[in-house]
């Protein structure tokens, strides 16, 4: 099994059956440029909002076969049974455990990867497309040195030489900023399962996801950079492309526009207001479900 290999298989094979802290250690140790922030406890907050919030995350509650064992998030994993996928067992809650890596917030991290030779040859240095950017901890370049020919600047590139490149990657900074943006009923895993069987430390962990975006979303200054903050110039530019200069779709686009956004009030030239109105659903709309949610599984 090669490196990259190894390192997918570490992950996708342990992340099930876990408590939050191994969660959060898995997530960190395998993928260092995504998770690793300026402390533990904002890179665990980082981890968790990806395990509660973003869609297609590939995380679902545990399915242990007895539903007190279970009340933790995994990546499910298959096997074919008679010609069809059906999705394994996963053990009981705890089972797991995963140490943070001593080298975590101490030493710098990289991207590598390796290089397409072919097209290199065209064009100059080029990575494989598509190909998966691993992340690693700058001590682990010692040994990929030995195995690879490995490079770090472009302009010192050598074709047919060099396998691989690596570069450091930026930091992550003092925490998340701003939250993904769904904050929806449709998906949310918080409505999925019953209350009394989320475990305690990923009850809590949900907890104070939902109090911290709760305090977000009352902040008038912060919520400025939310990706759904309105914006008439953008909205305009929308309706103009997509509704007004598309007749034959739109021959009557102002009520097209009233009926797709449910806003009567709009004729054509008030954006500002449309933008408004828009935004104060949404914004409603989000406190709403955050403390709908609290009260679910508080």
């Amino acid at each position: 099994m090669d490196f990259v290999s190894t390192i997918d298989h570490l992950w996708t094979t342990a992340r099930s059956k876990m408590k939050v802290i191994d969660h959060v250690n898995r997530a960190i140790n395998s993928y260092p440029t995504l998770y690793m922030y300026d402390t533990y406890e904002n890179s665990e907050f980082a981890v968790m909002h990806h395990c509660f919030f973003v869609l297609g995350n590939g995380m679902e509650w545990a399915n242990t076969g007895n539903p007190k064992t279970g009340g933790y998030m995994v990546s499910p994993q298959y096997k074919k049974l008679r010609g069809e996928w059906v999705r394994k067992k996963d053990k009981p809650y705890g089972k797991e455990k995963c140490k943070l890596d001593p080298r975590a917030f101490k030493e710098k991290v990289f991207y590598f990867e390796e290089i397409n030779k072919e097209a290199s040859k065209r064009h100059g240095m080029a990575v494989i497309t598509g190909a998966q950017s691993i992340s690693i901890f700058e001590s682990d370049l010692v040994d990929l040195k030995k195995k690879f020919n490995v490079c770090d600047k472009e302009e010192e590139y050598i074709p047919g030489f060099h396998t691989h490149y690596y570069f450091e990657a930026r930091s992550n900074g003092k925490g998340m900023v701003d939250p993904y943006p769904y904050f929806d009923r449709t998906h949310s895993p918080f409505w999925e399962i019953e209350p009394e069987l989320i475990q305690e430390d990923w009850q809590i962990a949900g907890v104070d996801q939902l109090k911290f975006w709760r305090e977000y979303f009352n902040d008038n200054s912060r919520v400025k950079r939310y990706h759904y903050y309105k914006n008439p110039k953008s909205l305009k530019e929308y309706i103009v492309r997509y509704y007004k200069d598309k007749p034959d779709i739109h021959p009557n686009w102002i009520q097209d526009v009233r009926d797709g956004y449910e806003v009567p009030e709009f004729n054509g030239e008030n954006f500002e207001e449309l933008a408004d109105i828009r935004w104060k659903r949404t914004l409603e709309k989000t406190k709403e479900f955050i403390s709908e949610t609290l009260k679910r599984i508080v």
